[in-house]
């Protein structure tokens, strides 16, 4: 493995691969530019490969991804200490025709999983009985039935599991309003999942979300499975301990009425797939992302779905994605989106490069705009097809955008509740992230990570580092995707992952 990568000729910068960083005064070479390192340099920052002066513009992948804050000489240390934000222009013309990657050889690569046919034509990846809640009020109840079939072998019932959805919210917002729409919307495409075989929703007895209000919003978003539904109200039980009880009846039923269920071969096309990353690092746009590009569109080459999120982490990266755009009217549903998240982050007073968490710039990124450009490699280079709201119904098939905050477990809900029938999620600093809803298949940037973490990830991309192919990656984690759609469990699931990350958006007003 090099010392440094260089990623475009035009770039001013490199990234230190060296296990260990460089040391100051080691030796460095990149391209046609060497030198010294002019202090301590951790693995995956970044050195200066030629002066920049203040005020100027730091590149790399041959774009502007910060500004020298001050004086920046060749073998200087890149970071947050000496580089700020770039300034942005953002060009919002018409679309430029989109070039997908492909591949003869992907045409050898499983057409099929062995998944679950709904009867709506969708298709499961898992096959769960949900436990849902209305409000915050419910989710101690809710959770109190879900752990009486914790551990419980129901697989002679055709069922992965019983499994918890609870969240913060429900109740003290506008009937009718943004917040609350948001909130029924998610809960509607969480119920009625392709993942989901029958449910129980409980609420409390006077809150404003209830599962009237959720089959309303379900009618919105379109036609979707119908599913063995039972509800129960804590009040209306006689309280807590009746509920609990009550509930695990429910449950119970549940499950003897159900029919046993079997995995058919079915077209990879009825996959949905969510891309996500989360602890993200300088490796991230390196290896794990641009890998995931790879089999998403070997997925959307046959026939399927993928689908991108966490605005705010696309930002810088506006004109990537505008090419990509496959419509006029794609393009002005990007636009409309870009303009929206600039709108939001004024109104509360923010910087979109606010995103960067500590652990981002420990490993290495200085700005959004860099985070941006390596994140939205792991849509690859489909044409996109469809901009959707948080939680909107996804239709495919083809490269989608939905808008979600960048917040993990926020945007994989939206993502899910959308359709997505299985999760790709890439990190560098390392993650433990999982749904249980969606299988969630985790990828780690290096092979350090993915040894450190070895219980939690599921694949490795650290060798595009050795042998620069994010190709031969792409291919594996595609091959990957299909076995754990077919049913292996990933990492998480092994670990009982998800019954906390179930995080709708917190949009809107709590009265």
């Amino acid at each position: 493995m090099p010392d440094l990568a260089l990623l475009h000729p035009a770039d001013n910068v490199a990234v230190v691969l060296r296990p260990g960083g460089l040391a100051a005064g080691s030796p460095w070479a990149a391209g046609t530019q060497k030198g010294v390192a002019r202090g301590d340099i951790p693995q995956g920052h970044k050195i200066a490969v030629d002066d920049v002066v203040s005020g100027g513009p730091i590149l790399k992948y041959g774009l502007p991804i910060a500004r020298a804050a001050r004086p920046i000489a060749r073998g200087d240390h890149v970071h947050t200490h000496n580089a700020t934000m770039p300034g942005l222009s953002f060009d919002d013309g018409a679309p430029v025709a989109p070039t997908p990657r492909f591949d003869e050889s992907w045409q050898d690569l499983p057409s099929h999983f062995l998944g679950y046919l709904r009867p709506d034509g969708s298709a499961g990846t898992r096959n769960n009985v949900i436990v849902a809640a209305t409000v915050n009020c419910s989710a101690t109840v809710v959770k109190a039935i879900c752990r009486r079939f914790e551990g419980l072998d129901l697989s002679n019932h055709g069922v992965d599991g019983v499994i918890p959805l609870t969240h913060t919210s429900g109740c003290t917002q506008a009937i009718g309003g943004p917040a609350y729409r948001l909130l029924n919307r998610t809960l509607a495409g969480s119920i009625f999942h392709p993942n989901v075989a029958g449910a129980l929703v409980v609420g409390l007895g006077c809150e404003g979300t209830t599962f009237r209000s959720v089959l309303q919003e379900r009618a919105r978003l379109g036609p979707t499975e119908d599913i063995l539904i039972e509800t129960l109200g804590i009040q209306e039980a006689g309280g807590t301990q009746e509920a609990v009880l009550q509930g695990v009846a429910a449950v119970e039923r549940i499950l003897a009425s159900l029919p046993v269920y079997r995995r058919e071969p079915l077209p990879v096309g009825a996959l949905k797939l969510a891309l996500n990353c989360g602890g993200s690092d300088a490796f991230s746009g390196l290896t794990a992302n641009p890998a995931l590009g790879v089999a998403s569109d070997i997925l959307v080459a046959k026939g399927g779905t993928t689908v991108l999120a966490e605005i705010p982490e696309c930002h810088g990266a506006e004109s990537a994605l505008m090419s990509q755009a496959a419509t006029p009217a794609v393009a002005k549903a990007l636009n409309e989106l870009f303009a929206w998240w600039r709108q939001y982050a004024q109104r509360h007073g923010v910087e979109l490069n606010d995103n960067l968490s500590p652990g981002n710039i420990a490993g290495g990124i200085t700005t959004i705009v860099e985070k941006s450009l390596g994140a939205v490699a792991k849509a690859g280079t489909s044409a996109l097809t469809e901009v959707v709201e948080y939680a909107g119904a996804v239709k495919g098939p083809g490269f989608v955008l939905m808008n979600t905050p960048g917040f993990d477990p926020v945007s994989v809900t939206g993502l899910v509740s959308g359709g997505c029938n299985i999760v790709a999620f890439t990190t560098g600093r390392g993650s433990a992230y999982g749904s249980a809803l969606a299988p969630t298949l985790k990828i780690s940037t290096t092979s350090a990570l993915f040894q450190r973490m070895r219980g939690d990830m599921d694949i490795d991309a650290g060798p595009v580092l050795q042998d620069g192919s994010p190709e031969r990656a792409g291919v594996a984690i595609y091959q990957r995707l299909i076995q754990i759609a077919s049913g292996e469990k990933t990492c998480s699931e092994r670990l009982g992952m998800g019954w906390e990350e179930f995080v709708p958006w917190a949009f809107g007003e709590t009265l």
